[in-house]
């Protein structure tokens, strides 16, 4: 089943290489998560204390998280689609450091089936995290919006089943 256009970014990722993040020596060393997160409970305090931080991707796009997005992130569905649990409440625990590696190799189309009144553009962006001792990919969504008092917002995050070679 071919997938629609907006639905296509975790197979894109499938085409990242170390070398879309930088020097394969500097990626290694980014990718190395500064905390580790083994629970919901922690994932959420850490999330908690980055509201209200405005935080900036490689590829200059500025988003803030709110309540709204720790639930989507940490919701069971969220969850489970990442492709391992532990990858994901890393992920969640370390998102200030993967957003702020964060690069954005592509565009894709905003979903027609969605309301997207208060929308600019979804953005998918993709950073590189250290699991396992290998570098995974790890897919975060921002949404931003029309009215610039709403602010940019990372929308969900996803730990891909795609590893950097």
């Amino acid at each position: 089943m071919n997938k629609e256009q907006w639905d296509s970014s975790d197979d894109a990722a499938k085409k990242l290489q170390v070398e879309d993040f930088g020097d394969v020596n500097q990626v290694r060393i980014t990718a190395r998560m500064k905390r580790k997160c083994d629970t919901y409970a922690q994932a959420r305090e850490i999330l908690l204390s980055l509201i209200g931080h405005p935080l900036t991707s490689r590829s200059d796009l500025q988003a803030v998280i709110s309540k709204n997005s720790i639930e989507k992130i940490l919701s069971s569905k969220s969850v489970d689609d990442s492709h391992d649990f532990k990858a994901h409440l890393l992920a969640a625990g370390n998102l200030d450091k993967l957003y702020t590696n964060a690069i954005e190799p592509w565009s894709f189309e905003m979903n027609p089936n969605k309301n997207n009144d208060s929308l600019v553009s979804v953005h998918r962006l993709f950073a590189p995290m250290e699991y396992k001792d290998k570098i995974a990919v790890v897919k975060i969504t921002v949404k931003e919006m029309k009215n610039p008092k709403d602010k940019n917002r990372i929308y969900a995050i996803k730990a891909l089943d795609v590893f950097l070679q």
